[in-house]
């Protein structure tokens, strides 16, 4: 469902549409016959689609027709097609009646298969991309919990990428069947020639010279807990150089391939009358707060409002940035609908200061401006010269590449502050100010200001080993943009130029003591792949360890140790894995057992990392990650089913029941000796045979 809902709202953004009977003295109706004769003959669309349903949209000279086909029995489902003009296919989609969930099952169609038909599929609906498009390779496990795969592929012109045109495909992993498609594409574009461009190692100087490194201290958050650390990094990461005069030009042309990544936690429980540490915490913070009439005073003085303006709306919220911060937030309102004025203040509810502010209102349309840029930069200064006077010397106006020229009588100016301590810009620090150059008063103003202690610059290495990371482990590329893409005036979107600018497969951030290529949680950057083993060709399991590595169920290095007796830790590092498959917590850690414990898999008094799991306790563990332990533990239902019954822990009769009943586990000449402890390779075969046979 949510694929069909972003496949809907894609095209509502893109096109407008307009009413089918607008168009009738157009010959749009021969037109909307064809499209219809060509998607049934495309899509083996036949008469048990007995509802039909069309609009028809037109932008910069393409004319688009939506398709919809369903059953009035609600049996099939539908089908979802917008086909060009010329016959060109855009979208494609088939739609179950009703979702059902379902478990992992094995892919019938490898993915270098699945590949296969996505070309041809290309080929057959959309045969004047099909010479224009590259496959972008995103390098991660598969995911146990879809049941197909996803195929990018972005659209080049003389060899040359244009991520802002892409085509994203959704093969059937069970049937090779195509189940969506979307393909972005610019039909009338122009591209400029790649004559007379400057090289790769020229663009690398201007690169450096003009838009460059800097020194930043970023933030991350992972479990509320922030992590400051320094690198270097560019300030703007959109921007890049003209590859025919070098100037700096922004990109707009933002494709994502970065790794995915899914943090998990769980907080402990403790009795009811009794408060936790992080509650007394919250307890001592709130103390102290100056009270809600003092914070309204403070924030009516700020603004200069009187009483005809109404208090609206208020509220106390933790700065999510600092743990002992509070802020008075209050909503002002003067008159009533299309004639009325609205304000809004945040407070520190401890230091008083101003947090933010805006106002807005009916604007008067004939009042003249009487400021220019430059002026309005002065009357923001001054300003933040008022409020934050410690503050003033402490901040650097941002730098505007993104190709905007001031009008000669422009209304608003908008001006952004980063802070900078010392050599460093901390990234999310800073003052947003915005100037009316009509009245020369502040409608906006923002500060984010960390109390954080930052680390030392001591040791940071100079930029030109930063360089050296950027261009060799990064990248420049030569690629086509269209910086008039998303502007109001459409005549403008008709020209592609040229750009060098950084590689977006790896983030461009780079440890400033040692030179590594950070993630953006401020970790070594590792590319995501599958795992492969060199020790396991002569394990029985070797085919299912594999398998499983495919989706990232896996453990560390490139050593399974097949038949080393598995741990506890271990099996359920991989259950777990099994389970949510962007699970990223040590293994060992008390964080994979917290989340083992709420999600019932294990109980607290059966944790014992370094314990060698038995076969009934793995079996134990899978049935209780199915959820089907309260029907395991009716223990009187079940009968033998092994010679060596009488072995079992009784209470655990009814999960060995289950587990045979759904093929996880097999008996050996009639027993199964529930007692004898798993090597590596036998927890890797029941976690397999839990994903693929047990469901």
């Amino acid at each position: 469902m949510k694929r069909k809902i972003s496949f809907l709202l894609a095209f509502i953004m893109v096109l407008t549409i307009i009413p089918f009977s607008s168009f009738a003295q157009q010959d749009y109706d021969k037109q909307l016959k064809e499209a219809i004769v060509k998607s049934k003959e495309l899509f083996n669309i036949g008469s048990e689609y007995d509802k039909f349903d069309h609009s028809v949209s037109s932008r910069d000279g393409t004319t688009v027709f939506y398709l919809n086909w369903s059953d009035s029995k609600e049996k099939l489902g539908s089908v979802d097609i917008s086909m060009a003009v010329d016959g060109t296919v855009l979208s494609y989609g088939k739609w179950k009646p009703i979702y059902v969930e379902q478990g992992p099952k094995l892919p019938k169609i490898s993915k270098e298969e699945g590949l296969k038909i996505a070309k041809d599929f290309i080929k057959k609906v959309a045969p004047k991309f099909t010479d224009n498009i590259k496959q972008i390779e995103v390098s991660e496990p598969l995911n146990v919990n879809l049941d197909g795969y996803n195929y990018y592929f972005v659209r080049t012109e003389n060899e040359i990428p244009y991520y802002n045109n892409n085509i994203d495909i959704y093969i059937d992993n069970t049937t090779g069947e195509v189940r969506n498609y979307y393909a972005n594409w610019d039909m009338d574009l122009k591209f400029a020639d790649s004559k007379g461009i400057i090289s790769l190692e020229k663009a690398q100087e201007l690169y450096k010279e003009k838009i460059g490194l800097d020194l930043i201290y970023k933030t991350s958050y992972r479990d509320r807990n922030p992590k400051i650390f320094l690198a270097y990094s560019p300030l703007n990461t959109n921007l890049g150089i003209n590859a025919k005069d070098g100037e700096v030009t922004p990109l707009n042309d933002y494709f994502p391939i970065y790794e995915k990544a899914s943090n998990m936690g769980a907080d402990g429980v403790v009795p009811a009358e009794e408060l936790s540490p992080d509650e007394k915490q919250a307890v001592e913070n709130i103390a102290g707060l100056i009270s809600q009439e003092e914070a309204e005073k403070i924030s009516r003085e700020i603004l200069e409002l009187g009483s005809e303006y109404k208090l609206n709306y208020v509220s106390l919220y933790r700065n999510w940035r600092s743990d002992d911060s509070y802020n008075w937030q209050f909503e002002f309102m003067k008159g009533s609908d299309s004639k009325a004025y609205y304000a809004s203040v945040s407070i520190d509810g401890k230091t008083k200061e101003l947090v933010s502010f805006y106002k807005f209102g009916p604007e008067e349309s004939d009042k003249k401006v009487k400021y220019d840029e430059k002026q309005s930069l002065e009357i923001a200064k001054e300003y933040i010269k008022k409020t934050n006077p410690d503050k003033l010397e402490s901040i650097e106006l941002g730098k505007n590449y993104e190709g905007f020229r001031p009008l000669e009588e422009q209304r608003y100016y908008y001006f952004q502050f980063t802070r900078k301590l010392d050599n460093a810009y901390v990234e999310q620090d800073g003052i947003s100010i915005t100037v009316d150059a009509a009245s020369g008063k502040i409608t906006e103003y923002r500060i984010t200001w960390s109390n954080r202690e930052f680390p030392s610059q001591d040791k940071v290495m100079f930029v030109d080993k930063a360089y050296d990371t950027l261009f060799n482990d990064i990248g420049m590329e030569l690629k086509y943009i269209n910086p008039d893409r998303y502007e109001g005036n459409i005549k403008n979107k008709k020209e592609a130029t040229l750009v060098y600018g950084l590689k977006t497969d790896k983030p461009p951030i780079i440890d400033a003591n040692t030179g590594t290529l950070l993630n953006y949680m401020g970790e070594p950057y590792k590319m995501p792949k599958a795992v492969s083993y060199k020790d396991i060709d002569n394990s029985y399991a070797k085919d299912k360890i594999n398998v499983l590595a495919q989706y990232g169920i896996a453990l560390p290095g490139e050593e399974f140790k097949p038949k080393e007796k598995i741990k506890q830790a271990d099996f359920l590092y991989l259950l777990a894995k099994a389970n949510s498959p962007y699970f990223e917590i040590d293994k060992s850690g008390d964080k994979l057992y917290a989340f083992l414990i709420n999600a019932g898999i294990i109980k607290e008094n059966e944790k014992a990392p370094e314990r060698i799991v038995t076969k009934e306790e793995g079996i134990k563990y899978i049935i209780r990650a199915l959820k089907y332990d309260k029907i395991a533990d009716l223990t009187e239902i079940y009968k033998d089913l092994f010679k060596d019954t009488k072995d079992i822990t009784p209470e655990l009769k009814g999960y060995i029941s289950i587990a045979y009943g759904l093929k996880i586990v097999e008996g050996y000449n009639g027993n199964l000796n529930p007692k004898a402890e798993l090597n590596r390779e036998d927890g890797a075969n029941l976690i397999y045979n839990y994903l693929f046979s047990g469901m």
